[in-house]
């Protein structure tokens, strides 16, 4: 595992109008995720608006498990990844 978390393009310079309400955003986030097998998993995170145009930068994130329920301790568990968003 070369990086567990790193960024894989910008965000664009100017993103185009949500399309809702005035006053109003609306972000949708996608997350393309899969396994690399035992307890490693990969995922790339990123946010668009309703009409599909990208708004975020796009992200590449690795997670493992720790050795005790058999994985490699390479990256955070996923559970880490979670409580830091909720503390985010």
């Amino acid at each position: 595992m070369d990086e567990i978390v790193k960024k894989l393009h910008d965000a664009p310079a100017a993103v185009p109008a949500g399309g809702g309400a005035p006053g109003t955003l609306e972000l949708v986030i996608r997350v393309d995720a899969g396994s690399e097998g035992g307890q490693k998993k990969r995922a790339e995170v990123w946010g668009e608006t309703p009409t599909g145009a990208v708004r975020n930068s796009r992200w590449e994130m690795h997670c493992d498990e720790g050795s005790a329920i058999g994985g490699e301790d390479e990256a955070p568990p996923p559970l880490a990844y979670f409580s830091a968003g909720l503390a985010f």
